[in-house]
């Protein structure tokens, strides 16, 4: 019997280990993801404690998927290997994921590919609605160290080529938001149990207040658009320490902001360029309560707006694959 052809890739990103095995349709055949450890109490990772926790955990994963490994042709290797696709992109974690991935194709004797962290992010929430995009559209980029609105074009070989519009200058809405939830006592990272003290919340939201800036620089960056967080941490945190506010109802002011600050922002980037289309990935745009206040802002702006599946918002290894299952199915094509 002639096994199905698969690839198989991995991620290793700040926070979590991930390994997909996807057959060249498209089809996931299975997926181990690790959430990396933080001490209780801790804002984060050093680069080097999460590329430690990802060189204990590879193994592990690898081989709980050693049973449905066994029943496919691998035909390539993909990896992460850096933050975004533009150079200098680096982080040290990345490292793990790619020289595992290395050695797995030299065993097997097929190509290995890589790919920026940020592409795998854009092809898993693509993959993940069954859509694809042949014109250039907004995504924006929300996860524990990335809130960028990007906008996004296909390339015509395999992946996508993205350039920042709009981003944060200083702490990104992760870690606003994994900050404040600390600071409450909640465990790193703090997002799904702010999301459920802000359900709870009966009070009136607390406005935050917030700026964003045209980039003078912005011919030369590429950049149009930043805003900076640091403010709103600082008045949250005040919010906190004063006593008179409940966790609930910060929660709830919290989330309602973020997706008030991200409508505003696309709507001021939307003025600059019009496009049609803006896809939603990482962490952070997993959040209902954000999507929902997003959504509600634009909703007077001819914008059809696409979150990805919300399993495959945050980091996994599965958008890696979708690349890595494209790129040989293109090199089958032009055989």
């Amino acid at each position: 019997m002639q096994l199905p052809e698969a690839v198989l890739a991995f991620d290793t990103s700040n926070y979590t280990t991930s390994i997909a095995l996807m057959d060249t349709s498209y089809q996931l055949l299975d997926q181990r993801r690790q959430l990396l450890t933080v001490t209780e109490g801790k804002r984060g990772l050093r680069q080097s404690e999460a590329l430690f926790q990802h060189v204990r955990e590879l193994p592990v994963l690898l081989k709980s998927m050693e049973s449905a490994l066994s029943q496919v042709c691998l035909k390539a290797v993909g990896y992460s290997n850096r933050p975004r696709d533009i150079e200098g992109s680096y982080m040290p974690v990345f490292l793990a994921g790619e020289s595992l991935a290395r050695s797995v194709a030299v065993i097997h004797q097929v190509p290995c590919f890589s790919y920026s962290h940020q592409e795998g992010h854009l092809a898993a929430g693509l993959w993940s609605l069954g859509l694809e995009m042949n014109r250039p559209f907004y995504a924006l980029h929300l996860s524990g160290g990335t809130t960028e609105l990007l906008r996004v074009a296909p390339t015509r070989e395999v992946g996508y080529t993205a350039v920042v519009v709009a981003q944060t200058s200083d702490i990104s809405l992760g870690q606003l938001i994994d900050r404040l939830g600390v600071a409450m006592g909640l465990s790193f990272p703090a997002g799904p149990a702010l999301e459920k003290l802000a359900q709870k919340n009966e009070l009136p939201l607390i406005e935050i207040p917030f700026s964003i800036h045209q980039n003078q620089n912005s011919q030369k960056h590429g950049c149009h658009l930043e805003l900076s967080l640091s403010g709103p941490e600082t008045f949250l945190q005040r919010c906190l320490q004063s006593g008179m506010h409940s966790n609930e109802q910060l929660a709830a002011s919290i989330f309602h902001f973020s997706g008030i600050l991200l409508g505003k922002l696309m709507k001021k980037a939307w003025t600059l360029e019009p496009l049609t289309s803006l896809l939603t990935v990482g962490g952070v745009a997993s959040n209902c309560l954000v999507r929902e206040t997003m959504e509600t802002f634009l909703k007077k702006l001819p914008l059809t707006i696409h979150h990805a599946q919300q399993e495959f918002c945050s980091d996994n290894a599965a958008g890696t694959a979708v690349l890595t299952a494209a790129h040989i199915n293109q090199i089958f094509t032009n055989q």
